[in-house]
């Protein structure tokens, strides 16, 4: 039989495999694990071997994330598509909080400006030291959850419930 052409590299399944490691992990180990999914033991220790030709089925991932608490599988398999992934805001986003949803979105857009103006003032460049040190990617990170959160509520409009 021949082998098929795959569409990604070697290095992007083997980073599939290492956050269905991590996941397992964070679920309390391979036993943990299979206590909250159809697949056991052994199995779900094959999925994340680099050797190993078995990917994890995604009911198995959608288990195995909503006892972790994190979409570690998700999340590498948005980044392998070119996406990021969001988490949705809790509760109800909307009614009357217009003026909250404006500013917490120009505070935190705010702050990233501020914060890359500070590490570029030197040399022009922002070194993984500064992103650090000012928080960056946690800041852009907030900015985008807040973005969410005005996008659900407007959401919530146009279907008629704001």
């Amino acid at each position: 039989m021949e082998k098929l052409a795959r569409p990604h590299r070697e290095a992007d399944y083997l980073t599939l495999k290492g956050a269905m490691r991590r996941l397992v992990e964070a679920c309390g180990g391979v036993e943990s694990a299979a206590a909250v999914t159809r697949t056991g033991f052994q199995v779900l220790s094959k999925y994340g071997l680099p050797k190993e030709a078995v990917f994890v089925p995604v009911d198995v991932v959608a288990d195995l994330e909503a006892d972790a608490g994190d979409p570690l599988v998700t999340r590498a398999l948005a980044a392998l598509a070119g996406h990021v992934l969001v988490p949705l805001p809790h509760g109800d986003p909307g009614k009357g909080r217009w003026y909250r949803h404006i500013s917490e979105i120009a505070k935190d857009v705010g702050s990233v400006v501020q914060r890359l103006g500070e590490a570029l003032e030197d040399d022009g460049e922002v070194s993984k030291a500064e992103m650090r040190a000012l928080a960056l990617r946690e800041r852009v990170q907030h900015a985008i959850a807040e973005l969410a959160t005005l996008d659900q509520a407007l959401a919530s409009l146009e279907r008629g419930e704001g």
